[in-house]
C-alpha cells in the first residue's frame, strides 16, 4: 500500500491527487499526541493508579511515500482494476454515484469495508472492521483483508 494525496478528481483520464499529505499525516500524529497527553495528564490530576503508558504497534507502522510524491495517476495506463478508498474522517463521498453505494447521510454502504455495491471497497472508515478502523495505522490491516477478498473472487 503507498499512500497518496487528497483525490481532487479526475482530468484527461488521470486520477489527480493533491500536495497536503505531509501536512495530514503530521497533524494526525499531533492530534494522537495531544490525546495521549490528555489522558496522561487526567490519570495525574485524578490520582488514579493506572499502568504505565505502552507503545502500540499499530502506530509503529511507516508509511510508503512515492518519491518523487505521485500527483497524477493515468489509472487504464497503470492496469488499475480496483480503488480502495481510504479515509479516516467523514469524508464528502458525493463524487460517488452508484445507485445504492451512500446512505441517507451520504455515507458508504459497507460491512467490513465491502461495499454495498460489488467492487466497491472502502478502508479507513470509523468502524470499519475493527476497533482500530478510521485510524490511519488501521489501514494497512483492511486493506489486506480487502485485497484478500479480491484475490478470491478473481480465483477460477
Amino acid at each position: 500500500m503507498v499512500l497518496l494525496g487528497r483525490f481532487r478528481g479526475v482530468e484527461n483520464g488521470s486520477l489527480v491527487f493533491g500536495d497536503e499529505l505531509d501536512d495530514h499525516m503530521r497533524f494526525a500524529d499531533e492530534v494522537s499526541a495531544n490525546a495521549k497527553r490528555l489522558v496522561d495528564e487526567y490519570i495525574e490530576r485524578a490520582g488514579l493508579d493506572a499502568p504505565l503508558a505502552e507503545d502500540d504497534p499499530a502506530e509503529t507502522v511507516a508509511p510508503r511515500l512515492p518519491d518523487p510524491p505521485i500527483r497524477s495517476l493515468d489509472w487504464t495506463a497503470s492496469g488499475i482494476r480496483s480503488v480502495i478508498w481510504c479515509t479516516g474522517f467523514t469524508g464528502d463521498f458525493s463524487w460517488v454515484r452508484l445507485p445504492g453505494a451512500l446512505d441517507a447521510a451520504g455515507q458508504p454502504v459497507h460491512e467490513d469495508g465491502v461495499g454495498a455495491v460489488p467492487g466497491l471497497f472502502f478502508a479507513g472508515l470509523d468502524f470499519g472492521s475493527t476497533r482500530k478502523s478510521g485510524t490511519i495505522p488501521a489501514i494497512p490491516e483492511e486493506v489486506a483483508g480487502i485485497v484478500e477478498r479480491l484475490v478470491q473472487v478473481r480465483r477460477p
